[in-house]
Order: structure tokens, then C-alpha cells, then sequence
């Protein structure tokens, strides 16, 4: 088995708290077409499937969609500085990460990800950023994955994805990567059993040792 060499994370409900920031969102999204068949508190829990696949469970038309995700994006990326914050633990956990090139792959468009990471002060840490606007597919397709670990040089079996959902999961396994499941996100830890998640940890500080251990003979 390939050594580690890259640890690809999401972004939402991994390194950033913005269930607050997606909720309004979400909601402006609906009212824009003065529909609201399912609120952004209770549509929260899809958090990591693309935008476009929850307006179309919630029953909008593809019209309605189109019209929802733009101002859903518009009000998302307002509220990059007050409405985003990283977990507990979690700057200090990227700061230890060194020996290792890192690398973020979300569904959140590229320039607003740029921007929460900024705001946040992550964005020193990282060596390639990709959003759903960078790829033809979004996640759970591996079309991230992939394009990450080329830009970064690698082969996607030398490239660990972390992730709070199953979608974090599929992409890490279609594109031949190893996956991390985190479980103080968005999602649970049956769905990313389910999904067949190599590993599970509990908090940001178990990462750094589970690297260490997965890539023995790497100097960290």
C-alpha cells in the first residue's frame, strides 16, 4: 500500500463550522422563489451533497433551482467573516501537519472556500483548493480527489481524504484514495460506516498520530 503523502479535507463540517452560514442561505435560496417546503434547519443535515441535488429533494424545478443556488451562493459567500469559524483544535491539528502536503476539496464554490479559509486564517496551509466550480463532477463523484492529487503530484492512493459525510467517503474510494471519517460534523457515523470509511476519529488531535501510523517509514 501507497505511504500517505497528501491529506485532502473537506471543508464544511471538517475544518469549518458554517452550519448557521448554509442554513441562511439555504433559506434565501427558497424564499427568492417563494417556496418553502423544507427549512434550512431540517435540510442541514444534507450538508456536503451538492446544493443542486438538495433544491431538487426539497421539489424546486430546475428553473427554481437555478435561481435558488444563485442566491444561495450570493448570501453564502457574504457571510464568510461572521459566519464561519473553525472547529475546536482544528488550526492547531493543520499546523502539525507538516510533513505532509495538504490540500481542501469541497462542493462550496472555489473563490468562497479561498474566503472562508482566509477569513479563518487556514488558508496558509494549503498547497491546492478545490470547489465544486473546479471540476466537472462534484463529490461523491472522485473527480476532486483526482485533480487534487494531480496538483499536488501525487497518485490518489498516496492521498488520505478527511470528511464528516459519505459523500467525503465515496469520492476518497472511487478515486483510490483512503478516507478519514470525522464525527463531530454534519454527518453520522453509521453513514460513514456504511459507506466504508477505513478509519473514524473523534476529535481534530487524533489526526496527526493516525497519520504518523499510517505512514511509518515518513519522517513527522
Amino acid at each position: 500500500m501507497s505511504r500517505i503523502r497528501a491529506v485532502l479535507f473537506d471543508v464544511d463540517g471538517t475544518l469549518l463550522d458554517t452550519r448557521d452560514a448554509w442554513i441562511a442561505a439555504f433559506d434565501a435560496g427558497l424564499a427568492a422563489v417563494h417556496r418553502g417546503t423544507v427549512p434550512g434547519s431540517a435540510a442541514a443535515r444534507w450538508i456536503g451533497t451538492p446544493i443542486e441535488v438538495i433544491y431538487e429533494r426539497c421539489g424546486l424545478t430546475r428553473a427554481e433551482a437555478a435561481k435558488a443556488i444563485e442566491v444561495f451562493q450570493k448570501v453564502e459567500a457574504e457571510s464568510v467573516r461572521e459566519g464561519m469559524r473553525p472547529y475546536p483544535r482544528v488550526p492547531e491539528m493543520l499546523a502539525s501537519l507538516g510533513a505532509w502536503k495538504l490540500g481542501a476539496v469541497t462542493n462550496k464554490r472555489r473563490d468562497t472556500t479561498v474566503a472562508a479559509l482566509q477569513a479563518t486564517g487556514l488558508l496558509p496551509h494549503f498547497q491546492v483548493i478545490l470547489g465544486g466550480d473546479s471540476v466537472p463532477r462534484k463529490k461523491p463523484a472522485p473527480d476532486s480527489v483526482l485533480k487534487a492529487a494531480e496538483g499536488l503530484g501525487l497518485t490518489p492512493s498516496e492521498c488520505v481524504v478527511v470528511g464528516d459525510t459519505e459523500n467525503d467517503v465515496r469520492a476518497a474510494k472511487d478515486a483510490g484514495a483512503r478516507a478519514i471519517g470525522v464525527t463531530w460534523g454534519y454527518g453520522t457515523r453509521e453513514s460513514l460506516e456504511a459507506a466504508g470509511v477505513d478509519h473514524l476519529i473523534e476529535t481534530p488531535d487524533a489526526l496527526p498520530p493516525l497519520l504518523r501510523a499510517l505512514t511509518p517509514n515518513r519522517a513527522a
